[in-house]
């Protein structure tokens, strides 16, 4: 014969995991709004921060144009346009696209030949055909120094107007970015780390 009577155990048991799942719910509900956040504030994404997708782009496609050279010590991967200028005795400014795998960056690091590599920190300038005028310098070894050099220059090396550059070398100012090799070798690993970091221009 069947009883009607609930065994207490059984009940006191539900009261229990009713509290426990609204309570786990709501604590994982409540930590959905600030997960993005968090994550903002670790220091581990910045400007230098690339995804797993546009390095792979970039190894498939785009490093073909490049010489690479593989920095174990340093887990790094330098990439070197294959079209620079090479000639140590010319004034040119290099740039050389660094990828950093395991910490999922980017950087970009520039590198004066001939008498530029005298100045620390390098003082370029430009001219805009019509006036405008602009300056910018940067120091070695300080990666947020080239980052934002960069960022003043490129903008004016692909502008449709004509634009003039010089750099202040043992107290006077030389012509740079004169031949268009020059400039293909700066464009091109700039082009290729704002489309690593998401800052395609």
């Amino acid at each position: 014969m069947g009883s009607n009577t609930k065994d207490p155990l059984t009940t006191e048991m539900w009261k229990l995991l009713k509290i426990f799942g609204i309570a786990s719910f709501s604590f994982v509900f409540l930590l959905s709004f600030f997960n993005e956040r968090r994550a903002d504030n670790t220091g581990d994404r910045d400007e230098f921060s690339i995804t797993d997708a546009s390095r792979i782009y970039f190894q498939n496609v785009r490093s073909a144009y490049y010489d690479m050279e593989n920095r174990r010590d340093a887990k790094m991967n330098l990439y070197r346009f294959g079209k620079r200028v090479e000639d140590s005795t010319q004034n040119v400014l290099n740039v050389t696209l660094i990828v950093n795998a395991p910490k999922d960056a980017a950087y970009l690091y520039l590198e004066p030949m001939g008498i530029l590599q005298k100045e620390n920190p390098l003082k370029v300038k430009w001219q805009v055909e019509g006036g405008k005028t602009g300056d910018s310098q940067f120091y070695q070894g300080d990666r947020y120094s080239h980052y934002h050099f960069v960022k003043e220059v490129y903008p004016w090396l692909i502008t449709t107007e004509e634009t003039k550059f010089w750099a202040f070398v043992d107290e006077e100012w030389i012509p740079l970015f004169v031949t268009q090799k020059e400039i293909n070798a700066f464009l091109t690993p700039c082009k290729d780390f704002f489309r690593l970091v998401g800052e395609e221009n």
